[in-house]
């Protein structure tokens, strides 16, 4: 795999998209980004879960892994708490934003108020497609 793909963002909706991921990409650097809105819906603790879970099953692969904390500021904290290296805020005033990321440079999280502008996000499709498919489709995407 070329080294133009180490700034990768994947964007997973589970476990299954997180596997995929650290299959296809082996000791590829790459980043493993939550679904929209996932501190609000499905909470910091189950995604630093998933992160744990791949972490232990591929501990070779080499990513990142970013929370998406927009419309819950609060799971930006849980987050940073769990040992995730980023999180996406909406955050009510710009002292809370210095706040969070006062406390986010002191646990080495990176607190973000969007995406990098330069990034593309492939969207994994875990949460439609076989794991099958997932893997054939990132490893295209690779080649591409």
């Amino acid at each position: 795999m070329a080294s133009s793909h180490a700034d990768l963002i994947i964007r997973i909706h589970g476990i299954a998209g997180a596997r995929v991921a650290c299959r296809v990409m082996a000791s590829v650097p790459f980043t493993l980004l939550s679904p929209s809105n996932a501190a609000m819906s499905l909470g910091a603790g189950w995604f630093g879960a998933v992160v744990d879970q791949v972490r232990q099953e591929f501990p070779n692969a080499d990513f990142k892994a970013i929370l998406d904390c927009r419309g819950r500021v609060s799971g930006a904290l849980a987050a940073i708490e769990t040992g995730l290296n980023g999180v996406i805020v909406e955050p009510d005033t710009p002292s809370q934003f210095d706040r969070l990321s006062d406390l986010g440079a002191q646990s080495n999280c990176h607190v973000a108020l969007d995406l990098p502008k330069d990034s593309s996000i492939y969207e994994m499709g875990d949460d439609v497609l076989p794991d099958h498919e997932l893997d054939r489709r990132l490893r295209q995407h690779l080649t591409d």
